[in-house]
């Protein structure tokens, strides 16, 4: 049976001199017990950024090389093969990808799902809680992959900074679709991670509405709380209102959350400033438009969303309903 640096030369991915180098690594790797480096050698050839995850992941898998993810948690006696099997077959009744189902029904310690996905396909897993979402980039993202495609294949575009743009996976079997997307727009490099099938169905009617976005503020995509509503801060000088602006992130958090949020330094403070940023922009935005210099901003959770709503103090302006201008959902 070819061997895999045998295949990757036979690609013209790597030369024999590259291959040398990376079972070199592979061999050390096996005598300190893989304590600080994998033993695939795919794995091994994209630290050494000789080759990407995207061909490693195509290579292997046209020349039937690739290790599955049961495979990689039977090897590891995570879980045993006969339970897999059931758990992807009730998958796939469900019509949830295997990997969010093993994370969503918590079969598997999200941090041993981290590593195998990781292990396996170069690919961090991660929750689109984390992602700043601006509405700005919208066009841009759905000109990449658009509503009916996102929905087909359960794949989506989530944010673009520069040229990096950072697509949602839900299934290994989508790095193709990405390698796809590589050779079609090579103006972007694609930074593909896996997300869970809830933050996919979260995400998507946000990327995908069906009405048009009221204002182009950027949208903090965060989990829904079981908390109901609060109460307005009423922002006259954002530069100054800083008080009222933190009262408020508090608010939004808390509704977020369902309980007070930590203030663990670091993450906290980066999150205030975000979101002082946010009610600064949508401030001189609803300012310009309503001609009031009062705004009420509140928040609220509507239809599973946590959302941020913003008023003009003079209601007779622009209506009474306010105005959504950040929403959130699972």
């Amino acid at each position: 049976m070819i061997k895999t640096g045998q295949i990757m030369i036979q690609e013209g991915l790597v030369s024999p001199g590259d291959l040398a180098l990376a079972l070199d690594i592979q061999k050390k790797n096996k005598s300190n017990g893989f304590k600080h480096g994998s033993h695939l050698l795919g794995m091994i050839l994209c630290q050494l950024n000789l080759i990407t995850p995207l061909e490693n992941f195509y290579v292997l898998k046209k020349h039937h090389k690739l290790i599955s993810v049961m495979d990689r948690l039977c090897e590891g006696k995570t879980a045993t093969r006969s339970r897999l099997e059931k758990i992807k077959a009730e998958a796939e009744r469900k019509a949830i990808p295997f990997i969010s189902f093993l994370l969503e029904k918590q079969i598997i310690p999200k941090a041993r799902l981290q590593q195998v996905l990781f292990d396996l396909f170069g690919t961090p897993l991660r929750s689109v809680s984390d992602i700043l979402f601006d509405q700005t980039c919208r066009k841009d993202l759905i000109a990449v992959i658009d509503r009916e495609l996102a929905k087909k294949s359960s794949i989506i575009p989530l944010h673009l900074s520069g040229n990096i743009l950072t697509i949602g996976l839900t299934d290994p079997d989508n790095l193709l679709f990405v390698r796809n997307l590589d050779l079609k727009f090579p103006q972007y490099r694609f930074f593909p991670v896996f997300i869970s099938f809830s933050d996919f169905k979260g995400f998507y009617p946000i990327l995908y509405p069906k009405v048009k976005p009221t204002l182009s503020a950027p949208i903090l995509i965060q989990h829904p709380s079981t908390a109901k509503s609060a109460g307005p801060e009423a922002i006259s000088n954002p530069k100054l209102d800083k008080h009222l602006i933190a009262r408020l992130f508090i608010q939004y958090e808390t509704l977020r959350l369902g309980h007070e949020p930590r203030n663990n330094h670091e993450t906290y403070n980066y999150r205030l400033a975000l979101f002082a940023d946010f009610i600064r922009d949508s401030y001189y935005e609803i300012t310009a438009q309503s001609g009031c210099k009062t705004i009420h901003f509140y928040v609220r959770q509507q239809g599973g969303r946590a959302m941020v709503i913003a008023k003009p103090a003079d209601k007779s302006r622009n209506g009474s309903e306010g105005l959504v201008i950040t929403s959130a959902t699972a």
